[in-house]
């Protein structure tokens, strides 16, 4: 039987060790630390290629299974269990309009125009329009908490992310099944017909509702479970671990619904019934513990993303060979954002009290904040190669990169600007509500 190196276990060490050093550095600095860990990730991967000892970093990226199935459990499920309800409910009709109608706009849109515009096919357009369409909004929170943003700010950004991941994915997954059934037909382009495209709405909701009721079912068990544990804080901890894991990995590989969902649904009945069950001391254990576990995910996911990145453009050569694409995709995403963002506070407000409308300054760094992580290059990467050409799926490769590349190093970098110019920096009391 083999064993692992032990340099795997050396270079996951460091690799933390770095992660962490890198965010005190950058927290001293203001500079956004998950943006910065991009840049350390991206010269890690070249000082593996200079020195032969650190050559194991070259090999190290994200794979969509480690994002899936280790890091995503983990921020999801955090995010649920710390979500203020009441603020939830408040904005549940603005984020839900960004999270689900959002995705399929933003879908259609970045997949008809880089269609039209790009050497990609349709089905490829599409696929890549829907691995596109999700948000990674770790770095803006963490902005949003350094500059004290008003607080339904960072629930319309923060909702909008998690729920954004389950519908995105799910979204994918559809489109997917369609690409794989216009292969058995002599032209591709008839499988995106009305009767096809009818048929998602239900697809999505069985889908999207199914992984939520997974989740809430095996929350609600395992929290049964729990009241007998007689209070000890390692059993409950590890026993909200398992919830987790397990409302993920039964939803999303056994039952083929959102895992986002269920870990999600999960996470917000264990906020509830720990309310009933717990005491105070071991909800805060539980939320330490769980915070204390997505700041190690968020600083593995941005460190390995500049991995990532330079392995993949190592790999497939310069992303200046196909600029004119990469720009194209860019346009068409801030396109497309700036489209779903101005029709959800433009039919939202006009429903709403003067009081409770979304403001222009608010919807401003809800556009530019949009920005793209992991996920998409980890859906990027799990395409297929059946469903696409090996140069159609490089090339969505590349312009996936050239997207992150482009909201991490340009929008992530400026936001702080334009709130400080719209006022958005003296916390929730006095800023822009």
């Amino acid at each position: 039987m083999r064993d692992f190196p032990v340099e795997v276990v050396a270079c996951f060490v460091g690799l933390v060790l770095v992660a962490l050093f890198a965010s005190i550095l950058f927290r001293k600095l203001r500079f956004p630390c998950t943006i910065g860990l991009v840049f350390v990730g991206m010269a890690l991967y070249k000082l593996g290629g200079a020195f032969e000892p650190l050559h194991l970093l070259q090999r190290v990226h994200l794979t969509p299974n480690f994002i899936l199935y280790i890091l995503l459990p983990t921020l999801i499920f955090d995010a649920a269990i710390n979500l203020d309800a009441r603020e939830l409910m408040r904005n549940i009709v603005p984020i839900l309009a960004l999270a689900v109608p959002g995705v399929l706009v933003v879908t259609a849109v970045v997949g008809l125009l880089v269609a039209r515009f790009t050497v990609l096919g349709l089905n490829a357009a599409m696929l890549f329009g829907a691995l596109i369409a999700t948000t990674d909004t770790a770095a803006v929170i963490a902005l949003f908490n350094e500059l004290g943003a008003p607080k339904r700010l960072s629930m319309l950004v923060d909702g909008e992310s998690l729920f954004n991941d389950a519908t995105a994915i799910v979204v994918f997954d559809i489109v997917a099944a369609i690409v794989a059934g216009s292969l058995l037909l002599a032209d591709p382009a008839d499988a995106w017909n009305l009767a096809t495209l009818s048929e998602i709405p239900s697809q999505f909701l069985l889908v999207f509702c199914g992984g939520g009721l997974v989740g809430a079912g095996i929350g609600w068990v395992l929290m049964q479970v729990i009241r007998f544990s007689h209070h000890d804080p390692l059993i409950e901890v590890g026993m909200t671990t398992v919830v987790a894991y397990a409302a993920f990995i039964v939803a999303n590989y056994y039952c083929k619904f959102s895992g986002v969902m269920a870990a999600c649904g999960a996470g917000i009945v264990v906020n509830y019934y720990g309310r009933r069950f717990l005491d105070a001391n071991m909800r805060d254990a539980i939320r330490k513990f769980w915070g204390f576990a997505a700041f190690m995910a968020n600083s593995m996911i941005f460190l390995l993303l500049g991995l990532t990145q330079s392995f993949l453009i190592n790999d497939m050569g310069r992303l200046r060979d196909v600029a004119g694409a990469v720009g194209v995709a860019i346009l068409a995403v801030l396109l497309s954002r700036a489209l779903i963002v101005g029709l959800t506070g433009l039919c939202y407000n006009r429903f709403t009290p003067p009081e409770n409308r979304l403001t222009r300054p608010m919807l401003t760094v809800m556009w530019w904040g949009g920005l793209r992580g992991a996920l998409p290059i980890a859906l990027a990467v799990s395409i297929r190669p059946a469903l696409v050409s090996p140069e159609e799926r490089t090339l969505v490769v590349q312009l996936t990169l050239g997207i992150i590349l482009f909201t991490m190093l340009v929008q992530g970098t400026t936001l702080k600007k334009i709130m400080r110019r719209f006022g958005m920096n003296k916390g929730p009391a006095t800023a822009i509500e």
